[in-house]
């Protein structure tokens, strides 16, 4: 047995555990869908197109099966945060408030005790910027700022904005008043050594500042908008063990997981809040950077569709056309808000008013249209050698299009709009995806849903069987006092499987609840995600098939495979010449073979088919 709990009670574990709820956890990390008992989504531990990631609520367990990772929250956790159990188990009690036993924290990793003190200490700087904000003189500044932008009271706390004071050791007295460490303080990025390397500073002075949260609701890092001259006019916190601009998005935490609706990409903080305030929930926004692969996947596990509704500047567009192709290599649906020329979405809401928004979201130009929308821009179509400009910029963006009938809706406009024929359009799409890449270009577009799937083992009868009982033994009381007299754990001969018997034997011995989802925290990660597979299954016994006969079927596995493995030892035995051994040897192959001869000729009735 795998003892994972390590310094923790059983019953400490078993608050925290009851407490944290699977489904609420895991949702954190990618959208989950209702279906039937279960919810299912993309598996967050390896990139896929169509979900094969399950959830069961009523049996708090997860299973992908893709990849065959499995497990309880405990598990879910320790994979996703790379924790050890006590690490998963402080890690989820500090989630839910949970107040642990005693000092309890000498067996956590210096790693893990560092992350908590950062995440704590950048909450307590989001205490002070705030406090600062709503309740100093000099924050009454900051705070007609914000009233010009039009944001609310509400909004205010919603984001927990603050602001940081122009005095150069602000943030660093309170953090001493707190005890805080001044090397916490630089390690997170809210300080800065000074040149002669007498002291630090703080980084963020006379600043809007706008907390930045992770999925979990952590807060991670600060972006600071300058409310003076001072340059560059938006700073973010720079990379740190917490942050990575390019691997988060600004309110992301704040939205609804769900692949049906949406989500609305901007570009700056005052834009994704002016569009939550106005009802536009379901809006994040880049951190001041060009959309990278990251972000892309991390939007895949809340949405299907993206609108990306960057500024209708230059660099809004060239940030839009870098945006369209990273996301759509992510499989996500892409829309370009075409936005009024000059304006932002902050803009755009505050002279025209939220319907005229919904207007532009509503008729958002799927990413083909709009890079055909922009390729033509600059063209007189009207012109014999314009219209042939215009038709090589459009070819060159339909080779880009696998799917045939969304091919011919998009050659059908373009030919109606420039009076030549479809076919002539689709011919030189394929004359152009062939010159262009040849055999390759079509292996470059064979889709492999889940490339990254693990290779999971074959399973035996005998494994089956094993699974089988296993499975009886978890779910049904009664089946369980029957067969418990019948069966040991060293019958169970599957690596993994021999893992779950030992557990499930000695709680059975100790006559303890059987609860499936703690048994989880007694296997190791190949142990967890055997269980999962077994739980996941649904397991009918065929017309016919006794309890006894699998308990025969496991019982003939292990002996048949202990006959084979003493074959061995005899043979190896006889080559040294060790006769006292060989002697013993045999004694034991007799034995397994009168017992199997026992199993094989056992014929007991009853008839207890599940």
């Amino acid at each position: 047995m795998v003892i994972k709990m390590g310094f923790y009670s059983e019953e400490v574990i078993k608050e925290v555990q009851d407490r944290a709820d699977i489904v609420e956890i895991v949702s954190e990390y990618t959208s989950l869908k209702k279906q039937g008992g279960n919810h299912i989504g993309l598996c967050p531990f390896h990139e896929e197109k169509t979900p094969s990631f399950s959830v069961d609520a009523e049996k708090q367990l997860f299973y992908c099966f893709g990849c065959g990772i499995g497990g309880n929250v405990f598990t879910f956790i320790m994979k996703k945060e790379n924790l050890n159990f006590p690490e998963a188990v402080r890690y989820l009690a500090d989630k839910f408030n949970i107040k642990l036993p005693g000092n309890m924290d000498k067996d956590l990793s210096l790693e893990f005790q560092e992350k908590r003190e950062y995440l704590r200490v950048n909450r307590l700087a989001a205490k002070y910027y705030n406090h600062c904000l709503l309740h100093t003189r000099e924050g009454s500044k900051a705070m007609e700022y914000i009233k010009e932008r039009g944001l609310t009271a509400e909004t205010v706390e919603k984001f927990y904005l603050g602001y940081a004071p122009p005095s150069w050791d602000g943030l660093i007295k309170f953090a001493h008043f707190e005890g805080v460490k001044i090397d916490t303080l630089e390690k997170i990025g809210l300080i800065i050594p000074r040149k002669d390397n007498k002291g630090y500073y703080d980084r963020f002075r006379n600043r809007l500042m706008f907390p930045i949260e992770d999925v979990t609701k952590n807060i991670i890092g600060f972006g600071g908008r300058a409310l003076d001259e001072s340059m560059p006019k938006y700073l973010n916190t720079p990379e740190t063990p917490l942050f990575s601009k390019g691997d988060n998005l600004y309110a992301l935490s704040m939205i609804k997981k769900d692949p049906a609706l949406d989500t609305i990409v901007v570009e700056g903080y005052m834009d994704c809040i002016t569009l939550h305030q106005y009802g536009f929930n379901q809006s994040v926004a880049s951190l001041g950077t060009a959309l990278t692969k990251n972000q892309a996947r991390l939007l895949k596990k809340y949405t299907d569709g993206v609108i990306l509704s960057y500024d209708a500047d230059e660099a809004g567009k060239a940030a839009t056309m870098r945006g369209i192709d990273i996301l759509a290599q992510e499989g996500l649906r892409v829309k370009v808000l075409n936005m009024p020329n000059g304006k932002d979405p902050d803009e755009v809401i505050k002279t025209y008013g939220p319907q005229h928004f919904q207007k532009l979201l509503t008729d958002s130009m799927d990413f083909i249209s709009y890079k055909l929308f922009l390729a033509k821009k600059d063209i007189n179509i009207q012109t014999h050698d314009g219209k042939l400009k215009f038709i090589k910029r459009a070819v060159d963006i339909l080779t880009g299009v696998d799917n045939e009938p969304e091919l011919e809706l998009y050659a059908k406009k373009l030919a109606s709009e420039l009076g030549i024929s479809v076919q002539a359009i689709k011919k030189e799409v394929q004359r152009r995806k062939l010159a262009d890449n040849g055999y390759e270009y079509k292996k470059s577009h064979i889709r492999n849903n889940n490339k990254e799937f693990h290779k999971i083992s074959q399973v035996t009868g005998f494994h089956k069987a094993e699974r089988k009982l296993l499975k009886l033994i978890l779910e049904n009381d009664k089946l369980r006092k029957k067969m418990a007299g019948q069966l040991e754990p060293r019958f169970f001969t599957g690596k993994n499987t021999k893992k779950i018997a030992d557990v499930l034997f000695e709680m059975i011995d100790k006559n303890q609840d059987i609860d499936s989802s703690y048994i989880f925290n007694y296997l190791d990660e190949e142990g967890c995600a055997e269980l999962s597979t077994i739980l996941m299954e649904n397991v009918v016994l065929k017309d016919g098939e006794l309890i006894n006969s699998l308990i025969k079927k496991v019982k003939q596995g292990y002996f048949k495979k202990s006959i084979v493995q003493v074959r061995e030892q005899i043979r190896k035995a006889e080559l040294l010449g060790q006769r006292e051994e060989i002697n013993s040897l045999l004694n034991t192959y007799q034995q397994l073979k009168a017992e199997m001869n026992e199993v094989e000729v056992s014929n007991t009735p009853g008839k207890e088919g599940a």
